[in-house]
């Protein structure tokens, strides 16, 4: 299987993006990573990533409820990634917020045993319900050939339907329930997850900008040079050959 991950963002975060990206390369045997872009796109990245301008995309027009919505309109992309023909011979994809930086080992993250699922993300435990499971999903595996049958285009039309306070994070926690894999924490440790003595992925969702550019674990991969996030990444392979 190969092991695919996706980043999103506007253009003011396209510099987060490939820092994220790093960590992500570092720290794991991923074989590619995509960028979707809203236009211009003037970081250089390696091989191993691929651009995608989708500012022509057609699923979410300029009216619909949730295009300005609190996460933006290019984290809505994330939600047909199932529908596209670029990940048409993929089972699943990876996708991770520009401000969630990996620091460990995260290559069996792609092995969540999401079969009968929808997706896998971690529980939030600030939001809570007794009917449902609510999941953060600023990391999230997409079970692409479970949602073929159906249900991407069920979450796509929903979000053209009514506006959401947490847009695509609600929708895919309402509509997929029965059908939800819950991801250990360590995968996702954010201010809204449950708390865990081991880090694997640190989401800095709601912290404030200057805090989380600023912290350490994102200025180490911020700086590391390319050469050095390749040979990282050469060992992780090797590691999981």
């Amino acid at each position: 299987m190969e092991k695919h991950a996706l980043y999103s963002c506007t253009k003011n975060m396209y510099g987060d993006m490939v820092t994220a990206a790093k960590s992500l390369i570092a720290n794991s045997d991923v074989d590619k990573v995509w960028f979707f872009t809203e236009g211009d796109f003037d970081y250089w990245v390696p091989d191993m990533c691929e651009v995608v301008d989708v500012s022509g995309q057609e699923f979410f027009p300029p009216d619909s409820p949730n295009y300005k919505g609190w996460a933006s309109h290019m984290a809505l992309m994330r939600a047909p990634l199932a529908l596209m023909d670029e990940f048409s011979d993929l089972d699943r994809i990876l996708s991770l917020d520009a401000d969630a930086i990996c620091i460990r080992n995260v290559s069996d993250i792609w092995d969540m045993p999401i079969d009968g699922c929808y997706f896998s993300a971690s529980q939030e435990t600030a939001i809570t319900f007794k009917w449902m499971v609510y999941c953060n999903v600023g990391v999230m595996l997409h079970n692409l050939d479970m949602l073929r049958n159906g249900k991407c285009q069920e979450i796509v039309d929903c979000l053209n339907w009514h506006a959401y306070l947490n847009d695509m994070q609600d929708v895919y926690s309402f509509l997929c329930q029965g059908h939800i894999h819950c991801m250990p924490s360590e995968y996702n440790v954010n201010r809204f997850t449950e708390a865990t003595n081991v880090t694997r992925i640190r989401h800095f969702a709601g912290d404030p900008a200057d805090y989380w550019r600023n912290h350490e674990y994102t200025v180490k991969y911020r700086e590391m040079p390319w050469d050095r996030i390749m040979e990282l990444h050469d060992e992780m392979v090797s590691k999981h050959a």
